[in-house]
């Protein structure tokens, strides 16, 4: 199978927002305060819900037994949201309250769940299996907290300040992972996708990816969903299949359906740099609602919105987005959803008020989640933890009004991401001498300044939202290109791999280098420059995550 990739023009999402970026209020560290690490025992931490960015907080400040135990905006120096954490040495936690030095507390030696029946209060500590606590991995550097005694999640019903802590069996909701930050701030080694350090990687040829110490390959799945329910159980795929252009089949008709996914996986397994085994990660990104647009008679923008209120297209859309990640199966991808798909959500109103026919289109795995478009990313969210389990998803930053409203698009992109691992950010989808040449438009060069304040943009989006990002189809040309086709000029490659100290502070996890379109500079027309960009950032030791 060839390593080309189904690449498409893509609209640009965030250009040039570099020219409002510098008036953006960056606000309170969310992301920037949440570590990753295994709390450790002795330590005192305020402990942060992933689905609210909420603190752990004991109600009022009280000492007495009994108080209750809810969520709370942060603020330092709040012993009643500082939590001492003890290793018991079964396996299980003691985590008590700074100020009252008491204990967190199954109320009642419950073994139900809920509000009223399950609640968690504070009471003094005695060793009760009910105040006994164990830890367990989630995602993106999120714990589980489990009772030792009923076996149930600390959990908190929604993102409302002042929300109680009950005990609930596990839903895979953001609002049952917890982030351990210490209060000395020394928040050791975060990682991201099994890294502590920025990744790198592109849209790269098999002889490119093996040139330098690359990361991560990523490739689009572009297409209309299968046609018939017959595609995804073909031993082989049929002529139909393969004609209709449906991505299962795209390497034609010798393969099995999915080959596209398999092969690629295991090409990245197979991956060395200079004879040395250097598996890397596959980015996936996942571009099917707008081949949905298509199939409901609209095309892109408005249509896509209008298509996931059709049962029917919806249902094919979710049987494929099914048998995709069913192929990707316990593999170390990493999905980038729907580019440009989010920014005519936001440009529509709110997610929640944005119909969509979930429950009916996928009763099978998503049965419980809102009608709307809100909850089309939580079903896909949680379709993902079910059948690629070991897969990191991510949210295209789509909002083509942050101009006019850059606190809506920050809110709009902390509500659909909830329970994500990532959001994904585009910083043009062609070089700046493309641009100049074409269309007459020098606006996509960055100095210092525009540089700068383009990653401040990104900050405060990772600090507001909580996620960090992903920046993807980073223009690949150079200055010494002479801007013709294939070879135009741009300064993104040299600026970011000079500035990587800022990239870092802006909770920026991973540089996903690629063309946009066939005429731009690729990783192979570019003259060796990302290549050699690579290997000495490698040689440098790399630059750590924040």
């Amino acid at each position: 199978m060839s390593s080309s990739n189904k690449n498409k023009s893509k609209v640009i999402l965030l250009g040039n927002f570099f020219l409002l970026a510098s008036s953006l209020v960056i606000q309170t560290p969310a992301y920037a305060s949440n570590c990753s690490a295994t709390p450790v025992s002795g330590n005192t931490y305020t402990i942060v819900n992933e689905g609210s960015g909420l603190v752990l907080d004991v109600s009022g400040k009280s000492r007495e037994d009994g108080a209750e135990v809810i969520q709370w905006p942060g603020k330092e120096g709040a012993t009643n949201q500082q939590w001492n954490m003890t290793d018991l040495g079964n396996g299980s936690w003691s985590i008590r309250p700074v100020h009252s030095d008491k204990s967190l507390d199954v109320y009642g030696w419950s073994n139900e769940e809920g509000e009223e029946r399950g609640a968690i209060k504070q009471w003094t500590f005695g060793y009760g299996a009910n105040q006994q606590w164990t830890l367990s991995s989630a995602n993106n550097g999120t714990f589980k907290i489990s009772s030792a005694y009923s076996k149930l999640l600390m959990t908190v019903g929604n993102s409302n300040k002042g929300a109680t802590i009950y005990q609930h069996s596990d839903d895979s909701s953001a609002f049952q992972h917890w982030y351990f930050n210490p209060v000395d701030g020394n928040c050791s080694n975060p990682t991201f996708s099994g890294s502590n350090k920025v990744l790198i990687g592109g849209l790269l040829s098999d002889e490119t990816a093996a040139a330098a110490p690359f990361d991560v390959r990523y490739a689009y799945v572009h297409s209309k969903p299968a046609a018939s329910s017959t595609y995804y159980t073909d031993s082989i795929c049929s002529d139909a299949a393969v004609e209709s252009g449906w991505w299962g089949c795209w390497p034609g008709n010798t393969t099995p359906p999915g080959y596209y996914v398999t092969w690629w996986n295991e090409q990245v397994t197979k991956a060395t740099w200079q004879g040395v085994s250097r598996p890397q990660i596959f980015f996936w990104t996942w571009y099917s609602l707008r081949d949905l647009g298509d199939l409901a008679g609209f095309g892109d923008g408005p249509g896509e919105v209008a298509a996931i209120n059709q049962r029917d297209l919806l249902t094919q859309y979710m049987n494929d987005y099914r048998f995709f990640l069913q192929k990707i199966g316990n593999a170390h991808n990493m999905i980038d959803l729907e580019p440009d798909f989010w920014g005519y959500v936001k440009s529509l109103g709110n997610p929640h008020q944005i119909p969509a026919q979930v429950t009916a289109a996928n009763p099978t795995d998503c049965a419980a989640q809102e009608n709307s478009a809100a909850g089309l990313a939580r079903c896909l969210i949680s379709m993902a933890r079910k059948y690629a389990p070991n897969t990191g998803i991510g949210f295209h930053a789509s909002c083509f009004d942050y101009q006019t409203d850059p606190e809506g698009c920050r809110q709009f992109l902390k509500d659909i991401t909830t329970g994500a691992d990532f959001m994904v950010g585009d910083v043009a989808d062609r070089d700046a001498g493309w641009y100049a040449t074409k269309k007459n438009n020098n606006g996509y060069w960055w100095d210092e300044q525009k540089g700068a304040d383009a990653l401040a943009f990104y900050k405060s989006l990772t600090e507001t939202v909580g996620k960090p990002m992903v920046l993807w189809q980073i223009p690949v040309g150079n200055w010494s290109q002479n801007n013709t086709y294939q070879h135009y000029q741009d300064d993104k490659v040299d600026y970011f791999f000079s500035h990587m100290d800022q990239v870092a502070d802006a909770h920026i996890v991973a540089l996903l280098f690629g063309a946009g379109s066939d005429q731009t500079t690729s990783p192979e027309t570019d003259g060796g420059n990302l290549i050699w960009k690579t290997i000495n950032y490698w040689k440098s030791g790399g630059t750590p995550i924040r």
